[in-house]
């Protein structure tokens, strides 16, 4: 038992003499984890690797949680942040400096709860009055207006968690509910959307797929009591191109119209063109009638969300 004992002391001293005290998964070994966010840069200098290394933090949290790019507080999360460690690469011509960008991930936590706790209070009013059953459209009134704070309070949760050594989010049963509360708000009005035309179904996709993005339900094609419907007629004109020969060019159309069915009121009409020229017609067709589709897609977003809100 002693001889195994002083042999594997042997084994283990000489394991030790090998490591790379340089490098910088050993530096940042040296810090517990779980009480520290730690990410690395390097540059020519002392000062430029440690500016590289709190630049690299700073992308390593907008990555990690992109919608939180824009919050005030990651300033204050980042300047928080410090240079624990710098170090010059051993035998590195030209010099190599690498320094840790050294995060307390209680203390960052700690700057976001308060704004969490107060978007929740908001976010708990809302989900009140959901939950007293108001008619759809004036359910819907009330999840437009929530809307803005969930997607905010998404984006200090999701960076929140990342922050997180266990990557968990601040009170998420309490936010799933709130999330639940508006995604059945908004679900509550389902919109009609009636295309026709060449190559109408490629405006039915794009439209389905902006509404999606907004929260609002799409009611069944077969649907007939949507209370709010989108119609679009789509138009093509093909012809050879004067400037460029050899190309077939589209021009593709689209004329909409949108109607609350409920008090039989059309609150918008317009009308989108666009047009693709490529070697062969079908394919500028195909592209003139996608553009015609992102155009009229935006503008149908842009009208209905102003239309709930005031109706």
């Amino acid at each position: 038992m002693k001889k195994w004992f002083v042999l594997s002391a042997a084994v283990l001293l000489a394991a030790c003499a090998h490591v790379n005290k340089n490098t910088v998964n050993y530096q940042t070994s040296l810090f517990d984890h779980t009480r520290y966010y730690v990410v690395a840069g390097n540059g020519p200098d002392k000062a430029s690797a440690q500016a590289n290394a709190r630049a690299n933090m700073r992308a390593a949290l907008q990555n990690g949680a992109p919608d939180a790019a824009q919050l005030p507080v990651l300033a204050d999360v980042l300047a928080n942040a410090k240079t624990e460690k710098v170090w010059k690469e051993k035998g590195a011509k030209p010099a190599n400096y690498f320094a840790l960008a050294v995060l307390d991930r209680a203390l960052a936590e700690g700057m976001l709860t308060p704004h969490m706790d107060t978007l929740d209070a908001k976010l708990a009013g809302f989900t009140k009055k959901l939950n007293a059953g108001p008619e759809p459209f004036a359910a819907l009134k009330l999840a437009l207006n929530m809307q803005p704070f969930v997607q905010e309070r998404n984006a200090y949760q999701d960076l929140y968690a990342f922050i997180n050594a266990s990557q968990e989010g601040y009170k998420a049963d309490d936010f799933a509910t709130y999330k639940a509360a508006l995604k059945n708000a908004m679900g509550s009005v389902k919109v009609s959307i009636q295309t026709q035309g060449p190559q109408h179904l490629v405006l039915t996709a794009l439209i389905t797929d902006a509404l999606n993005r907004l929260g609002l339900g799409v009611a069944d094609a077969s649907a007939t009591d949507a209370p709010l419907t989108v119609r679009v007629e789509t138009t093509v004109d093909g012809y050879e191109s004067e400037k460029v020969k050899g190309l077939e060019w589209c021009s593709s159309g689209a004329s909409v119209s949108m109607v609350d069915e409920t008090l039989g009121v059309t609150f918008a009409r317009f009308h989108v063109q666009d047009r693709a020229g490529t070697s062969r017609a079908a394919d500028s067709l195909r592209r003139s009638m996608q553009g015609v589709g992102e155009k009229a897609s935006q503008q149908i977003s842009q009208r209905m969300l102003t239309y709930l809100k005031i109706r």
